[in-house]
């Protein structure tokens, strides 16, 4: 199971997949993660054990942002303005790794998270669109034992993901829902 990385009832402002216009500049089929709208200074959580890796590509890319990665998976989450981990340390799913922001390549203070499936240490799924990013939101359970597909906030603009439609290399579903 995948927590999500902030508590409550998070406030979705862009989904996975959404505006492939503008994502095409980086060679993408359209946003590789989830955004979530909250303001600088916002404690972020691992949604996964892990070793961390900490990323400083200051105003470029994901700015100063953290890297979670064990035999299965891959998190990234970006755009923080203070890192309370190291590299090389593990973290457990639900420790506090650092603080939201807006460094990088950023239109306001969020949090972005890209969730990516590892085999054999390396990143399945390369050639989906994404750069092997996949939407985790099915799996993915709120702190509240809700599920972030469903019962999540979504602005209006960001509702527009719920419709979406992806591969099967893209979105991964849950069996176990019965909508």
């Amino acid at each position: 199971m995948i927590f999500s990385p902030l508590p409550g009832t998070p406030l979705i402002t862009q989904g996975f997949g959404q505006n492939p216009e503008t994502y095409s500049a980086w060679n993408l089929a359209g946003h590789n993660g989830i955004d979530f709208g909250v303001s600088t200074g916002t404690t972020v959580y691992a949604p996964h054990d892990g070793t961390a890796t900490v990323v400083n590509d200051g105003a470029s890319g994901y700015g100063m942002h953290l890297i979670i990665t064990d035999v299965k998976r891959k998190s990234f989450l970006a755009h923080l303005s203070e890192v309370s981990v190291s590299n090389g340390q593990a973290v457990f799913q639900g420790d506090p790794i650092g603080k939201s922001g807006n460094s990088g390549e950023s239109s306001g203070p969020h949090l972005h998270w890209t969730y990516k499936i590892v085999k054999n240490g390396a990143v399945q799924n390369k050639e989906n669109g994404y750069d092997g990013a996949v939407d985790v939101t099915e799996f993915t359970r709120l702190w509240l034992d809700q599920d972030m597909h469903h019962d999540a906030t979504y602005t209006d603009f960001a509702s527009e993901y719920l419709a979406m439609n992806f591969s099967g290399d893209a979105y991964l579903e849950n069996p176990n829902r019965h909508a």
